[in-house]
Order: structure tokens, then C-alpha cells, then sequence
């Protein structure tokens, strides 16, 4: 072989010659045993001197193959080119998605070898990835993944630290090597400096930022232990010779770490294992212990073990879980309080919202009519002020779900404007509807949801424009072989600037504070669109022009109805249905509600019976045998899922109709197992009661 002068320590001397291979080698694989890690020793010239512990996701794979092994090379190549430009310590993702790790090993300032380690992960492999790279390159799928899933991982601060431990041993033992060599020419001076190698490691222990004891493996007392261990301990080193861990252990703490000791007979290393050392009565500390078996020159068997304070780690973690059910209860303390004032809320405004739709009914003049109108609009406003509050909370959850359900746009956007109308007219301002002559109406989507979008967006508009005009437009696309409804809301109103648009869609913020006081609004509206639109995949956009006008535009990827769906989508009719004869008995404790309920009933000529709470609700169903029940939930005395449950006992063909102000998920869910027939959340929509009771028209009357 050609050596390269620059190899030379000496004149005479190369890196195989200053190092023990063997004995290197033996415990470089301890090491790896019990780290997990690879190692390689190679000369400068590419030979290698040292090899242990290789991953099989190379040897038996990457190595294998000419493209991956090609990469294997590559890898080494560049390492080595970094290495011989200088570089101290060099890390390389190899492209077969493992890393590889170097570093030189320098003796009196020269360069003589390259200290590897590597083919491990920085982060958790994406087993997707390497699955789809097994089939790429015709490996044993499953035997690949296997190989790949028993790769180690570990984060940089650590393979840092364990490198620079081997690196410094691999030097410290060439040195050594050295010495031994120079010991035969020069005597008392080789002797001199082999003794001042010697003490650099006792240095390198001691400053080591662990602890580190040996102890002897028979009788598990303390041979050497560092000044880190010792100031853990609280105690001086000194007085740790000859001791054991007895002292700092609990009976249960003794018979663990013996269970860990046992494992040194058949895999010569244990850990990383978790530890609790109680220093005193007051103080305690938890350690990771890291372990290996190694035997003396006398062939007495000792225990190197590494000794990481883990205490703060803890306490942090500790303090996470803390936190973290802290946060979990403060979300549920929440959720409670939106559905108390939601329930509270909901109380009064039945009352409101009835009275103003029963009044809308009736002829009345011009002038009262409009006033009724507008609010009857106001009373719409508030509840969905009160639904974006309940939907944003939902939202932040993840526990709105979406339905999928036969609707018709267009018929949508009719009743919006329909809503809007009264207040269109008032501003003196036009709101249009223009449906593109190639729309076909009839797709699958959330009607309600996307009701509540449109809404939210042409209320808006409305609100925001003071002359000209609000035009809502409605047209299909289609993207390969999906289709979307593209609407568009355009108005002639206030507009936005570029600040403006960049906090439109945030939560609890509008374009421009001063629009708060000047229009109200709790900005809730515009986030809680866009986390809809997200929901159904779609997308939201905005142009605006400060003092000219904006235009939304929204896309919803929807699939198409055929015509057996639709037919059960129609406009609903506000009709009261035909119940003459049939006696109703309504269970509800508030006496406004049942005037308001009386007035919404009274056009469907239903003998109505009234119930003040839960249990004279059951005591009437026994007496009356009516054909109908509507049961409010929270009354006094017994509430409505217990009247409920009672009533079922005894006739289960008997419908029980819901009428509540809890319209939380959770809550609707309860009602449906308890055995409600049917749900409907206060303030009372008339149109919805009279849908619902139109189903039972069909009910024989008693006679």
C-alpha cells in the first residue's frame, strides 16, 4: 500500500499503528449496544479499521442496491470532503433518508482518521414514505419497514454529545497507543507523558456535565465516582468510595435498579432507565441512568454508568399536565357558561320572536306592518348574534359536523332576501338576485351552514351600504369532474382599505374599529364564514375599495342531486297545518311562553292543554291521553327528560316533541336517546313548528 506522508505522526508511524484495533473494536460495540449507535473507524485513505453495530436498512438493503448504494457513497464521499476541508464536526442527511455523522480524529494537530457514526433519524420516519420507496426499488416490503422502524432515533443535542464522547475517546486512546510505542525508545520521558494522557481522561471524567460512577459489578460498591455525581449526591466524593446507592433508595427504587443490573448479564448494558434518589427528607431527585458491563485488566468486572439529573425535565412536565387540565377545565367552564346564556337568552326571546311572528300574520296597517317587519328582523339579528357566539365556540372545539343533506340554492338566497328586504327598503337601497341562465339548482350540502354564510356576507352588505345596491349572484363551475356553486355578494357600501382586509377575518374584529360603534357587530361573523367555507373545502375571497364597494366571492365544492333527492326538498310551507280536533298538551313553566305558544297554535285549531312543569306534564298525559306532546326541558319539580322518559313507559307511540332553549349538539343528542321524537330550539321559527306539526296531521282525533 502507498502511504501519504501526511498520514504520518511520526516518520515511521500510521493510525493502525497507534491504536489497539481489537480492543477498540470490543468496546465500540459495547457502546453501541448500549446507545444504540453505529460507529466506524477509517483511515484516510478510505479503509476501514473499525465497523460496528450497522443498520440492516443498509447492509442488507441500501448497500445492496446500486441507486441507494450509490447514495451510501455519496455520502461518505462528501462527509470525507468536509472532514479534509477542516470542517470539526459535519452532518449529512444521506438521500436514502437516514443520517450520517463525522468527525475528524486529530493527533498533535494532524489529521490521521475519520470517526463515523450514523444511519439513525433526527425525527420519526414517515413509514408511508419508505414503504412506497421498498415497492420503488423492488425490496421486501415488510422486511424493508422492519429494518427502517428498528433505525434509532435521536435529536442533534444528543448525538452531538455521544459524539464527542467517542471521538474523544478514539483520540485519547490513539494517544495512548503512541505513548506505548514511544515508550520503547524513550523510556522515563514516554512513561512521563503516558501518565499525563492518563490524567487528561480522569480530567475528562471529572469535567464530564453528568455524573459518572464505576462500581464493582459483584458488589455494586463505588470505585470511582466524578465531582458531578458527588454534587448531586450533596456529599463529597471522597467519602463515595467504597459506598453503594443503598443509601438514596427506596426498598421499591433497590429491587428496580437490580432488575436493571440483571440485564447487564445478557446484554452487557442497561437503560436509559428512570430513577428517583432521595438526597434527604426534603429533597429528592429523578435520574436517567445509562449502564455498561466492562471488565479490568484483572478480569474484575466493573459498571460505568452515566447519571443525567432529569429533575427539572419533570417538573416541567408536570407542570404541562397541569396546565393542560387547567386549559381543559377552563374550555368545559366555558362551553357551560355559552350554554346557560344561551338558555337564558333563548328564554325571553321566544317570547319576543313568537309574539313579532304571530303579529306578522295578522293584517295590520301599512305602517305597523313595517314596524313588526323590522322587528321581527332585529329579533333575527339577535339570534344569530347569540349562534355566532355558540358556533364559534364549536368551531374552536372541532365539534361542529356538517350535513349532508338535498338543497336548493337558489331557494336559499330567495328567503335571505326575503329577510333582508324590509331593511333594503328602509335604507332606500335595491337588493338584487341574478342567477346565471346555465345554474342548475339541486346539490348535496348543509343547508343550514351554508344558509348561515351567504347571511352572514349579504347582512353585512346591507348593513355597510347606506345608497346604491346589493347584488347577490348565483352560477355553477366546473373543475375537471367536480362541480362548485360560485356566489357572489356585491355592494356599492363604505368598502375596506388594505389594513381593513388583512383583520377581516380574524375573531372579534371588523375592518375598522369606529364601524363598531357606527353599525354594531361582534365581528364574529366574517371568522366564523370563513371557518365554514374551510370546513366544505371551499374558498372566500375579497376585493374592496374604500369608499366605493365590495365583493365577496365564495366557491363550495358540492356535489350534484339527482332528481329522487329533490323531491324531498322543497320550500317550506308556513301554512299552519290542520290539527283541528287533536288535543296537544304542552308542557312549558314559563306563562309568557305559553301565551306566545297558544297564539302560534291557535291557527292550526288545536285543542291546547297546558302543564307548568314536568310532573303535572305526566299526571295530564295519564288524564287527557292527548294525541300530541310539545315538552319544554327545564322546568321544575321534574324536567322534561324525565317527564319524557315517564310518559314513554307508558305509551310509546306517543310523540314528544322538544321544545327547548338548549341547542347545544351534546344536548339535541341526549334528547334523541331519551326518546324524543323530534327537536325544536327556542326562539320558536313558526315555520319550522308548523314543518314539524305537519308531519302529525295525519293523527286521528280523539272523540
Amino acid at each position: 500500500m502507498k502511504y501519504d506522508p501526511n498520514l504520518l505522526i511520526a516518520p515511521q508511524y500510521f493510525i493502525k499503528d497507534l491504536i489497539d484495533i481489537e480492543q477498540l473494536t470490543t468496546l465500540l460495540e459495547k457502546y453501541s449496544l448500549a446507545t444504540g449507535m453505529v460507529t466506524a473507524l477509517l483511515d484516510l485513505e478510505g479503509n476501514v479499521l473499525i465497523a460496528t453495530n450497522w443498520q440492516d436498512s443498509c447492509t442488507k438493503f441500501h448497500r445492496q442496491n446500486a441507486t441507494t448504494c450509490a447514495n451510501c457513497l455519496e455520502s461518505d464521499t462528501i462527509l470525507a470532503g468536509q472532514l479534509a476541508a477542516g470542517d470539526t464536526y459535519n452532518v449529512y442527511r444521506c438521500k436514502n433518508g437516514l443520517v450520517d455523522v463525522a468527525t475528524p480524529v486529530k493527533i498533535a494537530d494532524q489529521h490521521v482518521a475519520n470517526l463515523f457514526t450514523g444511519q439513525f433519524f433526527f425525527e420519526t420516519p414517515d413509514i408511508e414514505h419508505f414503504r412506497q420507496r421498498a415497492k420503488n426499488l423492488g425490496f421486501d416490503e415488510e422486511a424493508y419497514i422492519d429494518a427502517i422502524q428498528r433505525v434509532p432515533v435521536y435529536s442533534e443535542e444528543k448525538i452531538k454529545a455521544h459524539f464527542d464522547f467517542l471521538s474523544t475517546l478514539a483520540q485519547t486512546i490513539a494517544e495512548m497507543g503512541a505513548n506505548a510505542i514511544l515508550m520503547e525508545r524513550l523510556n522515563q520521558q514516554v512513561l512521563a507523558y503516558n501518565q499525563s494522557l492518563t490524567n487528561s481522561f480522569a480530567d475528562f471524567i471529572e469535567i464530564a456535565p453528568v455524573g459518572v460512577f464505576k462500581m464493582n459489578a459483584r458488589n455494586g460498591k463505588f470505585i470511582l465516582v466524578n465531582e458531578q455525581f458527588a454534587k448531586l449526591l450533596g456529599v463529597h466524593k471522597d467519602t463515595l468510595t467504597g459506598q453503594d446507592l443503598s443509601p438514596y433508595l427506596t426498598q421499591i427504587n433497590q429491587q428496580q435498579l437490580q432488575q436493571q443490573f440483571a440485564l447487564l448479564k445478557k446484554t452487557n448494558f442497561f437503560g436509559p432507565f428512570e430513577l428517583q434518589l432521595d438526597i434527604d427528607k426534603a429533597d429528592s431527585k429523578v435520574v436517567m441512568l445509562h449502564g455498561i458491563l466492562t471488565r479490568e485488566e484483572s478480569g474484575e468486572k466493573t459498571i460505568w454508568t452515566i447519571v443525567q439529573d432529569i429533575s427539572e425535565i419533570k417538573e416541567i412536565e408536570l407542570n404541562l399536565r397541569e396546565a393542560k387540565a387547567k386549559a381543559e377545565y377552563a374550555n368545559r367552564a366555558k362551553s357551560d357558561f355559552l350554554a346557560n346564556m344561551s338558555h337564558e337568552i333563548r328564554t325571553p326571546m321566544n317570547a319576543i320572536f313568537g309574539t313579532l311572528q304571530t303579529l306578522q300574520m295578522t293584517k295590520s296597517l301599512g305602517s305597523e306592518q313595517i314596524l313588526v317587519d323590522q322587528a321581527l328582523y332585529s329579533a333575527r339579528s339577535l339570534l344569530t348574534i347569540i349562534n355566532d357566539i355558540l358556533d364559534y365556540s364549536k368551531i374552536e372545539a372541532q365539534k361542529l359536523e356538517l350535513e349532508e343533506v338535498p338543497i336548493l340554492i337558489e331557494q336559499v338566497v330567495s328567503s335571505i332576501c326575503s329577510d333582508l328586504n324590509p331593511v333594503a327598503s328602509a335604507k332606500n337601497i335595491s337588493l338584487h338576485l341574478k342567477v346565471d341562465k346555465n345554474f342548475e339548482d339541486g346539490w348535496i350540502g348543509d343547508p343550514v351552514r351554508i344558509r348561515q354564510i351567504i347571511l352572514n356576507l349579504t347582512s353585512n352588505a346591507v348593513k355597510f351600504t347606506q345608497q346604491g345596491s346589493v347584488t347577490i349572484s348565483l352560477k355553477q363551475i366546473k373543475k375537471a369532474d367536480t362541480y362548485a356553486v360560485k356566489i357572489e355578494i356585491k355592494d356599492t357600501g363604505i368598502g375596506m382599505d388594505k389594513k381593513g382586509l388583512a383583520a377581516l377575518f380574524a375573531r372579534f374584529e371588523q375592518a375598522d374599529s369606529s364601524t363598531t360603534r357606527q353599525y354594531g357587530g361582534t365581528g364574529l361573523g366574517m371568522a366564523i364564514s370563513k371557518n365554514l367555507v374551510d370546513m366544505m373545502n371551499g374558498k372566500i375571497s375579497v376585493k374592496s375599495q374604500l369608499g366605493v364597494g365590495s365583493q365577496f366571492s365564495i366557491e363550495l365544492p358540492l356535489a350534484k342531486a339527482d332528481a329522487s333527492q329533490l323531491s324531498a326538498s322543497h320550500i317550506i310551507d308556513v301554512k299552519p297545518p290542520n290539527l283541528a280536533g287533536k288535543h296537544i298538551l304542552i308542557a312549558e313553566d314559563n306563562e309568557i311562553n305559553q301565551s306566545v305558544i297558544e297564539c302560534m297554535l291557535k291557527p292550526t285549531k288545536a285543542i291546547c292543554h297546558f302543564a307548568a312543569d314536568g310532573l303535572i306534564a305526566v299526571n295530564e298525559f295519564k288524564r287527557l291521553q292527548p294525541e300530541l306532546i310539545l315538552m319544554d326541558i327545564q322546568m321544575p319539580n321534574m324536567d322534561g327528560v324525565q317527564a319524557c322518559i315517564q310518559i314513554k313507559s307508558q305509551n310509546k307511540e306517543i310523540p314528544i316533541i322538544a321544545l327547548t332553549a338548549n341547542v347545544m349538539s351534546e344536548d339535541v343528542e341526549v334528547y334523541k336517546q331519551t326518546g324524543f321524537d323530534q327537536y325544536v330550539g327556542k326562539p320558536i321559527e313558526l315555520s319550522e313548528l308548523y314543518c314539524v306539526l305537519s308531519t302529525y296531521s295525519h293523527l286521528t282525533a280523539k272523540t
